[in-house]
């Protein structure tokens, strides 16, 4: 069964193949949209796939712990048990390791975008209402938008690099003297609070 979003996606496909005139402006939506929202859809599945399995797998840990107890199930329950656990931890980890909710997300935003701008594009309005710059206008609009996605990317792919990365004896040192800092400053606080208490001082 398609969902609502894919069947939209492709109803405006039809659209956009019968009302945009123009060979290679309609070459060139069509391919564009017609990859964001393969990937879009392929995240999408991955990532309810993978929530589904890591909300699904641990009650049935619970359940088949508690029927262990009856004659001949303890192998068989300690076997299955592991290995859902297992499947349920590598699907939450693939998942956050992948970050394919913020890829579906990503690309959804992308589509839909460009979907608002290939409305206008084909009504004439806005930008578009030049019949001699409309087509171009439309190309940088597009090329704008798709530009501004690979640049999301890109920074959240270094921003994972830096998460991945250990830090460096040097940072670990920087961050000491700042914790006992802290934890000397919050000692000091503690002790004016109990002598507050104890002189009967307002603070």
């Amino acid at each position: 069964m398609k969902s609502y979003s894919y069947n939209n996606d492709m109803e405006f496909l039809e659209m956009v193949d019968e009302y945009v005139t123009n060979d290679y402006v309609r070459r060139c939506l069509l391919g564009c949209l017609e990859w964001y929202m393969v990937m879009y859809h392929k995240y999408k599945f991955r990532y309810h796939v993978s929530s589904l399995l890591g909300l699904v797998l641990p009650p049935c840990v619970i359940v088949i712990n508690g029927i262990q107890d009856f004659e001949g199930m303890h192998v068989f329950c300690k076997v299955a048990i592991s290995v859902i656990s297992a499947v349920a931890a590598i699907a939450n980890g693939l998942g956050s390791l992948y970050k394919w909710h913020e890829k579906s997300v990503g690309y959804r935003s992308c589509i839909e975008q460009i979907k608002c701008e290939a409305v206008y594009y084909m009504a004439e309005i806005g930008n578009y209402d030049d019949p001699e710059l409309r087509d171009s206008n439309f190309l940088e609009k597009i090329e704008d938008i798709t530009t501004k996605e690979n640049q999301g990317w890109s920074q959240l792919e270094l921003k994972k690099q830096e998460e991945d990365v250990p830090p460096t004896e040097e940072e670990q040192e920087e961050k000491k003297p700042k914790k006992k800092k802290e934890e000397k400053h919050g000692r000091k606080e503690k002790n004016n609070a109990r002598h507050d208490c104890c002189t009967g001082e307002e603070v």
